[in-house]
């Protein structure tokens, strides 16, 4: 009897494990600006930006951390690098102003609450949810670490983050 609840919590355990990576979602932006990317190819595609904050070293990951902002596009994106002089690679995306940057699944600032929930609802992590007791204001799909919050304000996405979804 023991070996089979030892066999029976396994199985949950891994069930779980695998029901957890399908809610990871690697959403996009117009089809190309997500975590992970080099920033290099941001330049390339929207140029220097706005304002550039100083590189930052961070003891909590040993990385290099430094913030673009693309007022002008309501675009904050946090790059972070392993070394002070390599590559740089987006970390998160904060979208807060600019209806014209669309999700994987076509939400945008101003998208209706219930279209982002009737789409993504599949992906939310309810465990999550539940436990946290995420405010009815914010919906997570993923992880805080890797995947897509969206901010409602007046039933309305007011932003989007992708990536790691620090305090901005």
């Amino acid at each position: 009897m023991k070996r089979l609840c030892l066999i029976v919590a396994m199985c949950v355990l891994v069930a779980r494990v695998f029901a957890q990576e399908e809610v990871i979602v690697k959403d996009t932006l117009n089809h190309w600006l997500t975590y992970g990317i080099p920033g290099q190819t941001v330049l390339d595609s929207l140029g220097e930006p706005d304002v550039k904050g100083e590189s930052e070293y961070w003891e909590s990951d040993a990385n290099y951390h430094q913030r673009w902002e693309y007022t002008s596009l309501g675009l904050t994106l946090w790059i972070v690098s392993n070394s002070h002089y390599t590559e740089y690679n987006v970390e998160s995306i904060f979208l807060t102003d600019n209806p014209s940057f669309v999700t994987t699944r076509g939400i945008h600032i101003g998208t209706p609450k219930k279209q982002v929930l009737d789409l993504y609802d599949a992906h939310t992590d309810k465990t999550y949810s539940v436990l946290h007791k995420d405010p009815p204001n914010l919906l997570m799909i993923g992880t805080i670490y890797e995947g897509t919050i969206f901010h409602f304000t007046d039933d309305k996405v007011s932003m989007i983050v992708i990536g790691a979804g620090f305090a901005e």
